[in-house]
């Protein structure tokens, strides 16, 4: 007769390279980071403890665009950071593809921490690529068995020569064959899904579009025997239990951390006893942590300061839906870089959820801040009614409260999609925001004509956008004119390098009405 044990699993995700406990736009301390949660874990860790991490870990801060672009052959400091973690198990996410495969293997072979993959195979194999699809271990006598899967939508925003031979298959289908084949040999399982949920815990109504990206409500409702399930990818902060199984979600940037504490005994269903969210308000930051990736975070800070252009005056971000309402000049300027680069028809780009704008000195990071993703330019055949449609599309970011231009809930919840929101060069329309979802684009011109639906033309975009990222799906079928594989950031940086003195061509094209 085995005695009552309790096991705690520690659970972060979406880390997105963030160590240092400060901001790298306004360098103000921040709660947040590695360096915090280390001494947090150490603080909470028995010998009965499981760290787990959800993946999306070494892209996604201006620190590991640093590294991948100057120090990207050597040993990634978040392994070295992780291993001194002492974590147990990781899962993959969508984003560790960002800089390539082989960037992505650096940090993922030189990591002790037990990697899950189970559905991202070598073509060749069949196997996994890279870890193992599950694992199986003891506490107290009890047997912990652990399935790592991460979201397959991952072909519709990666660049092909980052996932080149890799097959992806689909991460529900596969958690419920990997549970099947664990679930009667241990005492309790966990899923580590790099993914989220697509419906409400209360209504199951669909909060998403249903495309496959999110499943982890499918996962709680279809199969039996998932006694914990960890997602991340949406950055939401949730914990809880639904259908029999606790879940949890952590946030983003190492923001929070999940404590899940769990009573095993020999004839009763695991119980809850702990699933909680820990902030990082006075907690201070591990310093060995912290020295593993000094170094290169002080040339990190150096080469984010360095000066790259001018201005007459600031060009700074700050309220993000205005900015998209009334065009924000430098979107302007991103459109005009990518237009004069491509020599395109027209020309779209987002702006992602939080970004920066230009000071007058512009630098480095200035350009990090305002432009935030590893994206290269993709130039597609787009005919009128395929940019109509688009634009359509983009329209449905906007809705209408108190009278007022709002953001739709759908871009607000479950997840901050302000990124879905393109703003167009080369063109002239209005959006009527009162009027249904899909007829509120009222005009619609080029050269002061009406742009001819039957004709095509060439729209510079970027990779993401251009594989149908954002729900775009439409765009991902369209010829490619020219897959550039340069990347927004650098065209960016040599743009305002050579020119020096900046003077954004700002032209007021979009109206956006109620």
């Amino acid at each position: 007769m085995r005695k009552n044990t309790t096991i705690q699993i520690l659970h972060t995700s979406d880390i997105h390279g963030y160590i240092f406990p400060t901001s790298y736009t306004t360098k103000q301390p921040e709660n947040l980071g590695l360096g915090k949660l280390s001494t947090l874990i150490n603080n909470l860790r028995n010998d009965n403890t499981l760290l787990i991490d959800t993946g999306d870990t070494i892209q996604g801060s201006p620190f590991t665009y640093y590294h991948s672009k100057e120090h990207g052959v050597e040993v990634n400091p978040i392994a070295k950071i992780f291993n001194k973690m002492n974590y147990d198990y990781v899962s993959i996410g969508n984003h560790e593809f960002n800089y390539g495969k082989d960037y992505l293997l650096n940090y993922l072979s030189n990591l002790d921490a037990t990697i899950l993959n189970s559905n991202i195979l070598d073509k060749n194999t069949n196997n996994p690529f890279i870890g193992v699809t599950h694992d199986i271990t003891e506490i107290d006598n009890y047997t912990i068995g652990i399935i790592g899967v991460t979201t397959h939508y991952i072909p519709n925003w990666e660049q092909p020569s980052h996932i080149k031979d890799l097959l992806i298959l689909d991460a529900f289908e596969t958690t419920k064959k990997q549970v099947a084949l664990l679930r009667e040999k241990v005492d309790f399982l966990i899923v580590n899904y790099h993914g989220g949920f697509e419906r409400d815990f209360d209504t199951n109504n669909l909060t998403v579009v249903d495309t496959g990206e999110n499943q982890g409500s499918k996962m709680l409702k279809e199969i039996d025997g998932i006694d914990l399930l960890l997602t991340g990818h949406q950055h939401r902060l949730l914990n809880g239990s639904n259908t029999g199984t606790i879940y949890s979600q952590p946030g983003y940037n190492g923001q929070l951390l999940s404590q899940i504490v769990i009573e095993l005994s020999e004839n009763n269903s695991p119980q809850v006893l702990t699933n909680q969210l820990l902030d990082l308000i006075n907690v201070k930051p591990d310093e060995k942590v912290l020295e593993i990736a000094h170094v290169l975070e002080e040339s990190a800070q150096v080469f984010l300061d360095t000066p790259v252009g001018k201005m007459d005056h600031d060009m700074l971000i700050t309220n993000q839906l205005d900015a998209r309402i009334h065009k924000h000049p430098l979107v302007s300027l991103i459109n005009h870089i990518q237009l004069e680069f491509t020599d395109a028809d027209i020309s779209l780009c987002g702006l992602g959820n939080n970004v920066s704008g230009f000071r007058k000195d512009i630098t480095i990071r200035d350009v990090i801040g305002t432009y935030i993703y590893p994206n290269t330019l993709v130039v597609k055949k787009l005919s009128g009614t395929v940019i109509k449609q688009a634009l359509e599309k983009t329209a449905e970011f906007f809705d209408i409260g108190n009278n007022e231009i709002i953001i739709s809930d759908t871009f607000n919840t479950p997840k901050l999609q302000l990124y879905a929101y393109d703003m167009y060069d080369g063109i002239d329309y209005t959006m009527k925001i009162s009027n249904p979802i899909g007829n509120r684009i009222t005009s619609l011109t080029k050269d002061g004509k009406n742009l001819d639906l039957n004709k095509d033309y060439s729209v510079v975009m970027n990779n993401y956008r251009s594989a149908g990222g954002g729900d775009y799906t439409f765009i991902k079928d369209c010829e490619t004119i020219n897959d550039t594989q340069k990347e927004v950031i650098e065209l960016l940086i040599d743009y305002i390098l050579e020119t020096k003195n900046i003077v954004i061509p700002h032209k007021n094209n979009i109206k956006v009405i109620k």
